[in-house]
């Protein structure tokens, strides 16, 4: 089975292109592989987005997918796949059964450092209606 990662990402960027990740940091793109599963959280609209599958990973697959509020260009990219918006927990801050909510909490805070987080397929139940989806 492919890997689940939860990633925390800023909410002007899902306006510039849904469908689409991006990292400053090398290292934490290094983490994702194709085929992945994105469990997708929007900073400042608070909430879990939807479960993507990770599709293409690349420098710049869309050059214009930077916000000038975090960083001047985002270069690593991973081009994403919807597997399931039919989310029931959108609030991780709530749900303290996640795998990764211990480390999220200790570094959500301090201009989102760390943007990645290893999950486990036990989490899906509490995110989607549907667990099934991710196989």
């Amino acid at each position: 089975m492919k890997e689940i990662w939860f990633v925390v990402h800023h909410r002007n960027l899902w306006n510039i292109d849904n469908r689409l990740i991006g990292f400053w940091n090398k290292a934490q793109m290094d983490l994702l592989a194709e085929g992945d599963y994105i469990i997708y959280y929007q900073t400042g609209h608070k909430q879990i987005t939807g479960v993507f599958r990770a599709v293409e990973k690349g420098l710049n697959l869309n050059k214009d997918f930077h916000d000038k509020e975090i960083v001047d260009k985002l270069s690593y990219q991973c081009r994403l796949e919807l597997v399931s918006d039919d989310i029931i927990c959108t609030k991780p801050t709530t749900e303290d059964r996640f795998s990764f909510y211990d480390e999220w909490r200790r570094n959500r805070y301090g201009g989102l450092k760390k943007q990645i987080f290893r999950a486990k397929y036990e989490d899906m139940p509490l995110i989607l209606n549907d667990s099934t989806v991710i196989k």
